[in-house]
């Protein structure tokens, strides 16, 4: 048999002393690593009362730079000029031209049947005729009178004549005794009778050549007002045809064909190709920032245009207000109408101002407070904020170049005046 080796083997007695060192070194180390933590978790925040994990928070950096304070707004392309054609007149409307179909200036795009206008235009020119026949007639009256006062004035003239050759040789009579003194002053009553009818004749065809000048004067008056009566009835009828005021194309019929349409109803419109500008919606707690000539850059896809507003309309609808972008460089062939883009207005520009990115802390933070951000742990701090733009917030006290400042929103922080970031 092979012997084992149990004659060569000592027994140990275990000591009771490593059996207690080991667990109590272990407690020992852990108890002081849980010390070194509190220590450094109470010397740094103390007044911590909120863990937040730090993934959910979004920070930045304060920088000093351009601030460019601007607004985004969405918008639309229109037509420059794209006027409304009215019908003046009550009728039938019948288009002669379809929408989209292109026209040029002075085309026929539309004829109203009036009737009514027609007829009265008839009657109005029949009166004319009729006014002038009378002028005419008046006139052949005065001029006929006239020239009776003339034979009066003639005759009166010719026994003016008479009397002077009879007062003449009533003289040479009395001088020589030949005619009593009664028959020399017959004579002289005579001639002073016949001088006062000649005056009185001159003075009738005064008069009625002043009377023909009265009447021709008059006729002409009435005669020029009829005239415009239906000069206006040829304007209206002519209006009635409804002609392209611009060159470009038919926008939209307003009314069906064949339509009986009212005075002052708008018919279609006519769209000028040759012009665009960008209409803007823009919210109403904006407009008093907005001001005529500011620039504006407008993005069409992968197509970015310059302009400035041109317009801004002085009334408010559903809480937002129009405004007009005139392009300073305009490609016609690339734009179309009604087309949708978005616009940049640049507001505000300053240089070398304390910025930080924009974020929900604006408004949850109401502007005056936010989180300063320093070895994880967010410190709330007071803020001033200049002006706001759609990228940056401009800082004016409560940071500094360099300092990290939380920018999402703040309800999570609970308004607690400590907040620990994990």
């Amino acid at each position: 048999m092979i012997q084992g080796t149990e004659n060569q083997d000592i027994q140990i007695q275990p000591n009771k002393t490593r059996q207690w060192r080991r667990p109590l070194l272990a407690t020992l180390f852990m108890a002081g690593i849980c010390y070194i933590s509190y220590s450094l978790l109470a010397a740094s925040s103390a007044q911590a009362s909120l863990v937040l994990p730090k993934d959910q928070v979004q920070l930045a950096i304060v920088e000093r730079g351009s601030f460019t304070r601007d607004l985004s707004v969405q918008g639309r392309v229109v037509a420059a000029n794209a006027p409304t054609l009215f019908s003046q007149e009550a009728g039938q409307v019948q288009y002669l031209k379809q929408p989209g179909e292109a026209v040029q200036l002075g085309d026929l795009l539309a004829v109203v049947s009036s009737p009514a206008l027609d007829n009265e235009l008839e009657q109005q020119r029949a009166l004319l005729a009729s006014m002038e026949s009378d002028f005419e007639r008046t006139a052949l009256l005065a001029r006929e009178l006239q020239l009776d006062m003339e034979q009066v004035q003639n005759t009166a003239q010719v026994n003016l004549i008479a009397a002077k050759r009879e007062l003449a040789r009533a003289e040479q009579s009395i001088k020589v005794g030949v005619i009593r003194q009664l028959d020399y002053d017959v004579a002289k009553d005579n001639l002073l009778q016949a001088e006062l009818e000649f005056d009185h004749a001159k003075r009738k065809v005064a008069l009625a050549s002043d009377k023909l000048s009265f009447e021709k004067k008059s006729g002409q008056s009435a005669l020029a007002r009829q005239a415009l009566v239906v000069a206006e009835l040829d304007r209206k009828l002519a209006a009635l045809q409804i002609k392209a005021p611009v060159t470009g194309q038919v926008g939209n019929w307003l009314v069906e064909q064949q339509s009986h349409v009212l005075a002052g109803i708008g018919l279609l419109t006519v769209i000028d190709l040759s012009r665009y500008e960008a209409e803007l919606s823009v919210q109403e707690s904006y407009i008093r920032d907005l001001a005529v000539g500011m620039p504006v850059e407008v993005n069409l896809g992968n197509q970015q245009l310059k302009g400035e507003l041109s317009h801004i309309a002085p009334e408010v609808k559903d809480n937002l207000v129009t405004a007009r972008v005139r392009f300073s460089q305009n490609d016609s062939t690339s734009l179309r109408q009604n087309q949708r883009l978005s616009a940049r207005v640049i507001i505000e520009q300053k240089d070398n101002v304390l910025r930080i990115k924009r974020g929900d802390f604006v408004a949850s933070g109401g502007g005056r407070t936010g989180y300063l951000v320093q070895d994880g742990l967010a410190t709330k701090t007071p803020l001033q904020l200049g002006a706001i733009s759609v990228q940056w917030v401009e800082l004016l006290d409560g940071a500094k170049e360099g300092d990290q400042l939380v920018i999402s929103s703040l309800n999570e922080f609970k308004d607690a005046a400590m907040v620990r970031l994990n």
